[in-house]
């Protein structure tokens, strides 16, 4: 599964990251307590991760996203699911390293702890207040680790704003300090206002705090207005001390995009990773199934020239990977741009409705789909010029999903090919016909060589699942003038 060292793009990611074995969405086993808020009716069922907590541990990235944990990266770029104990604590997971254990919570869940990253995390108890109450609506929580050795924790999800309060570092699942609200929702930040154009200021859901500090300073990040909405992003507070008082940044958002491949750029958090870098991991939308099902995504971060946190993205096309660059903020591209966006592109077969254009379209929400009963399912796209290609991204959909019924998710096999300019024959960039790896999103650099189209032929997938093509991109550049 690793890169091949031959490709100059070996040591890149690309949004959305492509982690294996994308877990079962909530909201599709707990049916009857989501009406209204799937896309179809009758309800299908899908994949979600979202809402990230990243660690930077031992020269490792561990990522603990909701419904279920962990991920874990030795090289930055690929990514091994491991099962935890517990595997799905709750939304919103949350794990901070204190005293030298690792303390884990969820939403409305129990503290937990562990001796290392991976666990086993035994429970601690539930979050009390210091009358031993307790927490009342504890959402989106965040744990923070002060130099000092303090312990805090955030939390809030929707109205009235978010909380914060000091921990016992003794017994941390007990606050030392009533609950103090730190910020609310201000429906003069316009960003911050409900819906896909902010048109609605009565409401907002602010959720999803995180903590981090820089140079003496906290910056207190936070997600608005809710997770289904393009309009999601991520912005900042910043205090002196850990519980406030906070000003709002006059940058603001940090991070949004409203169109394109990685649209919604909400609920992350902040880590600083090798050589000292400052990088974002966030949620990103896909809203087809359901307004749950979403992806993760990672981006440098940064302080500017005047002290405003900021992050450089969301980035849709190859970056280099963390370590590699010594200042990635300002500039993190790997040279490798999308060749087959909105170029023409044809198909062996296609079902109705499901032509093949909707697979270079840059949307998470349409996709190519073969006819039912074409057994060698194949897209092509017409460069219109030589290119020099070396990656490729296959977002898949996995269609007729049925977890009751049998219909479970797997490995899609596959092959890219290439058609070297002046020629007629095709030549495989990357053969995939053995993969067994659940890469809902794949995406994977191969040697660099010069075509003029390219061909995506589907050569397996789940029993009892058809293919869907959500994107087919191949990466590159033009060939250096003579």
């Amino acid at each position: 599964m690793l890169p091949s060292d031959q490709s100059r793009l070996a040591r890149t990611y690309c949004n959305p990251i492509p982690l294996p074995d994308y877990p079962r969405g909530r909201a599709s086993y707990e049916k009857s307590g989501s009406s209204g808020q799937f896309r179809h009716d009758p309800p299908r069922d899908f994949r979600e991760t979202a809402d990230p907590t990243v660690i930077y541990h031992a020269g490792k990235w561990y990522l603990y996203p909701s419904c279920g944990m962990a991920y874990v990266s030795e090289d930055f770029v690929t990514w091994r699911h491991i099962r935890l104990q517990p595997y799905d604590a709750g939304y919103a997971p949350t794990v901070v390293v204190h005293r030298d254990r690792f303390l884990l919570t969820a939403c409305d869940a129990p503290l937990y702890a562990a001796d290392n990253p991976l666990g086993p995390f035994a429970e601690v108890g539930p979050m009390l207040k210091p009358d031993g109450t307790p927490v009342e609506a504890f959402n989106d929580p965040m744990l923070f680790a002060d130099e000092d050795g303090h312990l805090y924790a955030y939390w809030g999800l929707g109205a009235p704003g978010i909380f914060g309060a000091e921990l016992d570092p003794a017994e941390p699942n007990h606050l030392l300090t009533e609950p103090r609200m730190l910020f609310s929702y201000d429906p003069a930040h316009v960003w911050e206002r409900y819906g896909a154009w902010n048109e609605d200021p009565s409401k907002s859901y602010v959720e999803g705090s995180w903590m981090i500090k820089h140079e003496g300073r906290y910056f207190l990040t936070y997600a608005a207005p809710g997770t289904e909405w393009r309009t999601y992003g991520m912005g900042t507070y910043v205090a002196q001390t850990p519980l406030g008082p906070f000003r709002y940044q006059p940058r603001n958002p940090i991070l949004a995009a409203q169109s394109g491949l990685i649209r919604g750029p909400g609920h992350g958090c902040l880590v600083k990773g090798p050589n000292d870098t400052l990088w974002a991991f966030y949620t990103c939308t896909v809203c087809y199934e359901h307004i749950f099902e979403r992806r993760i995504g990672l981006d440098p971060a940064g302080i500017d020239a005047d002290g405003n946190l900021f992050v450089r993205g969301p980035s849709e096309i190859p970056q280099w990977a963390p370590g590699l660059k010594p200042d990635p903020q300002n500039g993190n591209d790997a040279a490798a741009l999308p060749l087959t966006l909105s170029r023409s592109a044809r198909a062996s077969s296609e079902a109705p409705g499901r032509p093949p254009l909707y697979a270079v379209d840059g949307s998470m929400l349409t996709f190519w789909e073969p006819a039912a009963d074409d057994p060698a399912p194949t897209l092509t796209v017409d460069l219109q010029a030589p290119f020099e290609v070396a990656a490729v991204r296959v977002i898949w959909k996995d269609l007729g999903l049925d977890y009751d019924a049998g219909a479970g998710p797997g490995p899609f096999q596959y092959r890219v090919e290439l058609q070297p300019p002046g020629r007629d024959n095709w030549v495989c960039a990357l053969n995939a016909d053995k993969n067994d790896v659940d890469l809902l999103i794949d995406y994977r650099p191969f040697p660099t060589r010069a075509a003029c189209r390219a061909r995506l032929v589907v050569t397996g997938c789940p029993e009892s699942i058809r293919p869907g093509v959500i994107d087919f991109t191949v990466f590159g550049a033009a060939p250096a003038p003579a």
